[in-house]
Parts: structure tokens; C-alpha cells; sequence
């Protein structure tokens, strides 16, 4: 509040917020503690973000009391020449960025903490300094001006959540070690993208970022033993918490190694004593084979039966049919074929998985047809779709994902759309080589956010959707922007005048087109070839989910007639992706498929179709897109919805598969139910 103050040193009236203010943070750590022990997570410094930006919004520049320092976002492209860098600052920057973490900018400053750090733990001081430089480097990345460089703004919540993830509540390992650098680097993109985002309100940044990052990599659920997260009732400093995590480690392989004892000692219950008698009892297949015998004999002493003809008409339907089976649905056969094959083999198959996932369709097939509508619509956006599914899958296995997830494509399909996005709102147009770069680095963010979220939304039985999607493409859109020297995305701006309609330049034709239009713009494509495509190859796998598809692209072209929308983009379909999206969660993929959740699933799209509107114009703002905000927002609303109709049936998520294998699911449930009842 003191660096802030736009009043200058020994403002003595400051004092009386400033007493204020600190009163808030103790009930603010109480309140968010309760909370954030659900999962066992530190406050960290929350309760400081949420008051100093509280009393930053409530006052700002123009208070006549207590004015705060102006801050202004960026409106121009950065005069930068990489001739004056001057090195020495920049390795000045490091102490600084540490001593930033309190505000001061002083390098000797920097040093003394660093001091006081090495006191306590050689560690922290260690990976506050490796943090430190991790964000001096990462702001060199993208061409920030070197006066904030110097100053160590970018470099403070780097040390933090460096320090956070490298031992102190993770257990120090060279897993954990990298795990830091990784959140660091995360934190040091996340916070450019926050600080221009809060610039356009007038607020500072603080440390917003590195509780976001690190609440964000503390919340990974990890098979690596190596990625040992630590009670928080047993965190102290790194290295008592390292030798905590080897007392762990070394009980659970001492237990491990008595249980296999125990087992070597029992003996074996299959070794029978032989009495040279007959047995006791029979066993098993002895009794089926019996069984059988009797039954064949009883078929011969009725008298011979005529073998029955079946119509050869109809052994080629069941051919057929079971032939189908094998490419529709989730092609299950399939993936149980692939378990013994090379993995790169596999490999193929998960990413054609992920990128069809993206419309909830887990068939490769599908994911096949789905890379052939991109080629049609852009073989550059299919480049950056491709690569950004085969990290962001590398990137889950790295992190010791769940491999039957994995499998499925569920780690994949946020890392199709960070790709195909980041290339459309590239300014740079097409084949533009250096975008491939943050296009590896953003969709390896995916599968943190997806272990993150998954953790959170566990607790409801929620799936995440496309929010590591959305949460990704903001960050990256927000830190870059359309004034960035190396990455510059488009203009978005809001709106400022009533759009000029006429009513009789309505096309229908372009109006139907905009329903296929509309779904493949879930892809970001807009050439109504592809949209076909898509529905092709949702087709293939679930025909209602193809049909669902298009009658949500349909309510959402509707809905924004209803709000006069300007033609061109209702023609573009960009109001019929979340709708479309929307009305297939809701239309037998998370429901079972009724009648009343099909009406529920058109609602849904309706909702998301409105929501979308007010998210739009609220991100315009910002200059970043709506992305599918709304869609995620609408379908997790629907879905946290409680009902006593039995028609309005939510699966568990681990029954989830695709809408006709569902709603047998849930017929063959509600037949047990009834059976149950009877009894």
C-alpha cells in the first residue's frame, strides 16, 4: 500500500487503511483455509492479493484521500533494440526480482534476503534464485521492454513458486526439481498475460500468478512415486521434508517387503493331499461337462430335430452389423487389439482419440476424418492442431497420468484446439515457423490443467471439459496480444455502435449453411466443407451425437437472430459452437438419453448460446476471444443440477462412454432397479 501510494513517503494518514486492510487478511486466511482444506492446500498469499486489490479498486488514481499509482495498459508495439542490453543489470535483476517479492527494488536489498534465505534453508535460497531467473529470462522470451526487466517485475512470482513446488510441499527429487522449473516458467507467462488483463482495470499484479501456478501444479495427480506431494500438517522447510518423504518411502517398501513374506509363507490352497479315493467334490468343468453330456442326452431320447435354417439374408445382416460395430461407438475392439502392438502404434491412436474427444467422441476412425476436414480448411492450422495433441499427450505421460485416460484421448484434446487457436488469432497469417515454439509450450500447460481440475471437480463427479482449453488460449492471448513483437495476435476490441440490420438482406441459404459453419467452428474452422466433414465423422461414431451437433449449431443461429446479431457473424457460426457443444453433453453424453434431457440438452443450448453473448462482450474488453467459456459454464451448470424425475438421469462419470452404449446403461439400471423393487 506504501509503494502504491500515490502521496509519497510519510503520508500519516495512510496508516489508518493500511491497519485496516491488514485486519481483512486474518479472516480472509481463516475463510480460504477452511476452504482449501478439502484438498490439503495452502492460502498462500491469497488473502494479500484478494485485500490489496479490494482497497486498490475501491480507491484508485483519482481518490482524493488515498490515490494509488496510475496504471495503463499497452497501446503501442515496444521500441526495443537488442544491442542495448545491458548484461550486468540483468544479472542484477535476479537479487532484485527476489527482493520484489517484498516490493523493494533495491539489489543489495535482493542480496540480504537472499542471505536470510540461505540461513534457513540452503534450498530456498537456492530455488528463489533459479526462480528468479527463470522469469528474467522468460520476459526476455517476449520482448519486454528491459527498464521492467531490471526492475525484477517479472521475475518475483517466478522465485515464489519455484520455492513453493521445489521441496517445501513437494518432496525434493530431480522430478520435482524440473516440476519447479516448469511452474516458474508457467508462472512467469501466466503473470504477463494477468498483468495486461489487470492493467485495463488499473491494477497492479502482486503475486496473483504464483498462487495461481502453484495452487495449479499442487493440484497434479501424479502415479510417479517420485512426485510426492507432503501432508501440509508435516511440511516444515526442504530439506526435514525430504527426509520425511525417504522415512515414507523406505516404511512403504518395508511393508511392501513383508506382505510378499507373508504370502511366500502361506501355504498353498491349491495342492491337495491325494487319498487314492474318489474326490470329494467335483470340480467345476467336471460338472459343466456332466451337465452338458446329460443335456445332450436328453435332446437324443426325444427324438432327432430338425437343424434350423437361418436365411442367409439374414447371417449377412449380423455380419454386417458386427463389421459396423467395429468402426462405431468407441471402437473398443480396436483398442484391445492395439494393448499388445508397438507403442508408437498405440501412440497414433491415442492422438487420433484426443483430437476427436474435442466433440466427445473417443474413436480414432473419427479422429482420422476430423484431421482430413482440417486439411481441407488449412493444412498450417493442421500442422500446429497435430503437434500441440502429440505434446500435450507426451507431456501426461511424462507426468505419470492415468494411462487408461491417456488411451482415450482425455489428455489430448485440449492440446488440438491450444493449437488450431493459437494459429487462428495469429497475426503473423499462415506458416509462420516460430509460432510452433509457444504452440508446444501452451499445450503442454494442458494436461496440468486437466490433473488440476480433475482434482477439484472430483468432488461432484465433474468432467473438466474444454477449461484447460480456455484457461491456456486467455493466458497466451492475454500475455502476448496484438502489440507483442514476436507473437502478435488479432485486434479484438468491443463493441462501440448499434449494428445497422436490415431485416431483408437475411440470406436462408447462408443461414442453413451456418449450422454446419457452426460446427466446425468447436475447431475453429469456417469453411462449410469442414463442418460436413465433422458431422461425418460424428456419425460414424454416434449418430446422436451427430444429430445433437447440429441441432444445437441450429438453436444457437436462432438465438442470435433473436438478439440482432449482425449476419456476418451468424454466417461465420460463431454462435453455434457452444450451443452445438452444450446440447451434446447435455443430449446423452452426461444424461441418459430421454426425452426430457433432450429437451433439457435444446435449453442447455439456448443457455449457452445467451451466455456466450455477455461472455464475448465482457472478454472484448480485455481483448482476448470468448473461446468456449460459455459452454463450459452452461453444461457444468446443467450438470450440478439435482432432480427427483428418474427420467433426468446423470451417469457416473466412469460409465461414460458414448450416447446409445449409455442409454442401454441406464435401461439396464432401471431394469435392476424395478427387479429390486419387486423383490
Amino acid at each position: 500500500m506504501a509503494v502504491f501510494s500515490d502521496k509519497g513517503d510519510y503520508y500519516w494518514w495512510l496508516l489508518p487503511p493500511v491497519a485496516v486492510i491488514s485486519m481483512a487478511c486474518p479472516i480472509l486466511s481463516s475463510a480460504l483455509g477452511s476452504i482449501f482444506s478439502k484438498w490439503d492446500l495452502p492460502v498462500f498469499t491469497l488473502p494479500f492479493n484478494i485485500a490489496v486489490t479490494l482497497y486498490f479498486a475501491a480507491t484508485g488514481h483519482y481518490n482524493a484521500f488515498f490515490p494509488t499509482t496510475l496504471i495503463k495498459p499497452v497501446a503501442s508495439v515496444p521500441n526495443i533494440t537488442w544491442s542495448e542490453v545491458n548484461v550486468p543489470l540483468l544479472l542484477q535483476s535476479i537479487p532484485i526480482g527476489v527482493g520484489q517479492v517484498y516490493g523493494c527494488e533495491n539489489p543489495w536489498t535482493g542480496g540480504i534476503i537472499l542471505v536470510a534465505l540461505l540461513v534457513s534453508s540452503p534450498l530456498i535460497c537456492l530455488h528463489s534464485a533459479i526462480g528468479s531467473t527463470v522469469g528474467m529470462f522468460a520476459a526476455l522470451s517476449i520482448a519486454t521492454p528491459f527498464d521492467s526487466i531490471y526492475l525484477g517485475l517479472h521475475n518475483y512470482n517466478c522465485a515464489l513458486a519455484c520455492t513453493a513446488i521445489g521441496g517445501m510441499f513437494y518432496a525434493l527429487t530431480w522430478q520435482t526439481h524440473l516440476l519447479s522449473l516448469a511452474c516458474a516458467l508457467f508462472c512467469a507467462y501466466s503473470g504477463a498475460g494477468l498483468a495486461n488483463a489487470l492493467s485495463v482495470l488499473g491494477l497492479p499484479l502482486c503475486t496473483w500468478p504464483f498462487c495461481f501456478s502453484a495452487l495449479l501444479f499442487l493440484l497434479i495427480n501424479s502415479e510417479n512415486p517420485a512426485i510426492y506431494k507432503i501432508p501440509l500438517c508435516k511440511v516444515t522447510h526442504p530439506e526435514a521434508n525430504r527426509i520425511y518423504y525417504l522415512r515414507m518411502r523406505r516404511r512403504a517398501s518395508e511393508s511392501r517387503r513383508e506382505e510378499q513374506k507373508r504370502k511366500e509363507q502361506k501355504p498353498n490352497d491349491d495342492s491337495k493331499i491325494n487319498t487314492g479315493g474318489t474326490p470329494l467334490c467335483t470340480p467345476k468343468t467336471l460338472q459343466n461337462i456332466n451337465m452338458e453330456n446329460s443335456l445332450d442326452v436328453k435332446i437324443e431320447t426325444k427324438g432327432e430335430r430338425k437343424p434350423i435354417r437361418q436365411n442367409p439374408l439374414n447371417k449377412a445382416g449380423k455380419r454386417v452389423c458386427r463389421a459396423v460395430g467395429y468402426i462405431t461407438g468407441d471402437m473398443k475392439e480396436f483398442g484391445a487389439w492395439l494393448k499388445d502392438k508397438p507403442l508408437m502404434i498405440q501412440f497414433i491412436d491415442w492422438v487420433l482419440r484426443g483430437i476427436s474427444q474435442v466433440m466427445f467422441v473417443n474413436n480414432p476412425l473419427s479422429g482420422l476424418i476430423v484431421v482430413a476436414g482440417f486439411l481441407v480448411q488449412n493444412p498450417w492450422w493442421t500442422l500446429t492442431g497435430c503437434l500441440a495433441t502429440v505434446v500435450s499427450t507426451l507431456t501426461a505421460l511424462t507426468l505419470g497420468q492415468d494411462r487408461s485416460a491417456i488411451a482415450a484421448g482425455l489428455y489430448g484434446y485440449n492440446g488440438v484446439l491450444v493449437g488450431l487457436l493459437m494459429a487462428v488469432f495469429s497475426a503473423k497469417g499462415d506458416y509462420h515457423w516460430w509460432l510452433l515454439l509457444p504452440v508446444a509450450l501452451v499445450s503442454m500447460t494442458c494436461p496440468v490443467f486437466t490433473s488440476a481440475l480433475g482434482s477439484v471437480f472430483c468432488k461432484w463427479d465433474l468432467p473438466v471439459f474444454t477449461l484447460p482449453f480456455n484457461l491456456a488460449l486467455t493466458l497466451y492471448l492475454a500475455a502476448s496480444g496484438p502489440h507483442n513483437l514476436f507473437f502478435p495476435t488479432s485486434v479484438i476490441q468491443p463493441a462501440t455502435a448499434t449494428p445497422n440490420l436490415t431485416w431483408t438482406d437475411a440470406e436462408l441459404p447462408m443461414l442453413l449453411q451456418s449450422i454446419p459453419v457452426g460446427v466446425g467452428q468447436v475447431y475453429g474452422c469456417d469453411n462449410p466443407w469442414t463442418g460436413g466433414i465433422f458431422l461425418i465423422a460424428l456419425f460414424i461414431s454416434s449418430p446422436l451425437i451427430c444429430l445433437h451437433a447440429a441441432i444445437g449449431s441450429a438453436v444457437g443461429m436462432l438465438a442470435a437472430l433473436s438478439l440482432a446479431t449482425p449476419f456476418s457473424k451468424i454466417y461465420s457460426g460463431l454462435w453455434g459452437y457452444n450451443s452445438s457443444l452444450s446440447c451434446i453433453a447435455i443430449g446423452g453424453m452426461f444424461y441418459a438419453f430421454t426425452w426430457q434431457t433432450h429437451v433439457l440438452a435444446v435449453a442447455c443450448a439456448l443457455f449457452s448460446a445467451y451466455l456466450g453473448a455477455a461472455v464475448t462482450n465482457m472478454l472484448s474488453v480485455f481483448g482476448v476471444p470468448s473461446g468456449t467459456w460459455s459452454f463450459c459454464l452452461s453444461a457444468l451448470t446443467f450438470l450440478l443440477i439435482t432432480t427427483n424425475n428418474s427420467a433426468i438421469y446423470k451417469l457416473p462419470l466412469s460409465k461414460v462412454t458414448y450416447p446409445e452404449e449409455n442409454r442401454a446403461y441406464y435401461l439396464k439400471m432401471k431394469k435392476h432397479q424395478r427387479s429390486c423393487c419387486e423383490v
